[in-house]
């Protein structure tokens, strides 16, 4: 599926109307069971609405989707992220099925096409795979990709060759950030003896931003266990049941969205472009696709293919 093309559509600036050209399939069931919200968080280009206990993220859609996503043309999007305040009041009126903002700004709906951001379950091709995960090793050894979680460039060599050796954790036993890792990678790959809650505890939440580096991590991992046919789905389930009762006290909204979302395997739609491609042969792919990956936050592309490669070495090696 091509998340990048659509038809730009018109506003009308005068009226403040400004048009959505494609949503997440989860946005009415959001609005439908509150339809009065406010402006959560804002961005560069784009920002949050906050309904009931759940975000709606507006942005460009160029700079790809949340599953919880609207988006518009991206030079309107960075427009109307202008014009909004923050704990602006917004509410979805369904007659006209626009979002409404106090100073007669209004996003309308009814254009946008629905997107499923459900990832979709398929046997994967290991010859390509692992040459693909050298790929990513060697791109986010590069100067330009910052692993949240390293401190130093050192530090963050020392974890992607962890992510890609499988006797590096043995040989690196007083590497407290490698041992945590890898009794995620255990927990990953479905050990018993590892106690879900301790690990999560350890990782949700853990590192700076909206969405923390340990969260972006999880995130990955989750992806490839819901992209790979045949891997163990028992944390899936056990980070659902740890979320539904510690998590929004361990992280922050936003993280906590993506991390619910998750568990019921669905992604962001450049996350899901890159576990499309992670076992294809073809290069170009590759490299547009961490290219989209490097644009998501401060951090977090990076974090996200550090976890993209955690849970390759947890349910593949």
């Amino acid at each position: 599926m091509n998340w990048l093309i659509y038809s730009t559509g018109m506003n009308n600036y005068d009226n403040q109307l400004w048009v959505a050209h494609a949503l997440s399939d989860e946005i009415y069931q959001i609005i439908s069971k509150n339809p009065k919200g406010c402006v959560h968080s804002i961005f560069n280009n784009s920002f949050n609405l906050s309904f009931g206990n759940h975000l709606v993220h507006i942005g460009g859609v160029e700079n790809g989707m949340a599953p919880f996503g609207i988006a518009l043309n991206e030079k309107h999007a960075q427009l109307l992220t202008r014009q909004i305040t923050a704990n602006q009041t917004v509410f979805w009126d369904e007659s006209s099925n626009r979002l409404v903002f106090t100073d007669e700004i209004s996003l309308t709906l009814t254009q946008a096409v629905s997107m499923n951001h459900a990832i979709k379950s398929k046997m994967y091709n290991l010859h390509n795979l692992k040459n693909n995960v050298q790929v990513v090793a060697n791109r986010l050894l590069q100067n330009d990709w910052r692993i949240g979680l390293a401190e130093t460039k050192e530090d963050q060599a020392t974890i992607i060759h962890y992510l890609i050796n499988s006797d590096f954790a043995n040989a690196n036993k007083d590497n407290v950030m490698i041992q945590q890792l890898d009794t995620l990678r255990k927990l990953a790959s479905g050990h018993e003896s590892i106690n879900a809650k301790t690990v999560f505890d350890y990782w949700i939440g853990r590192g700076l931003g909206l969405t923390p580096s340990g969260d972006d991590i999880i995130t990955g991992i989750c992806a490839v266990l819901s992209s790979f046919e045949g891997t163990n789905k028992v944390f899936l389930e056990q980070l659902k049941q740890y979320l539904l009762e510690y998590g929004r006290k361990r992280t922050t909204h936003v993280a906590f969205e993506y991390l619910i979302y998750a568990v019921e395997r669905k992604f962001h739609s450049h996350l899901i472009q890159m576990c499309d491609v992670i076992d294809q042969s073809e290069g170009p792919k590759i490299s547009h696709a961490l290219e989209e990956m490097k644009q998501i936050g401060h951090t977090s592309g990076a974090d996200t293919l550090a976890g993209i490669l955690l849970g390759i070495k947890a349910a593949v090696n």
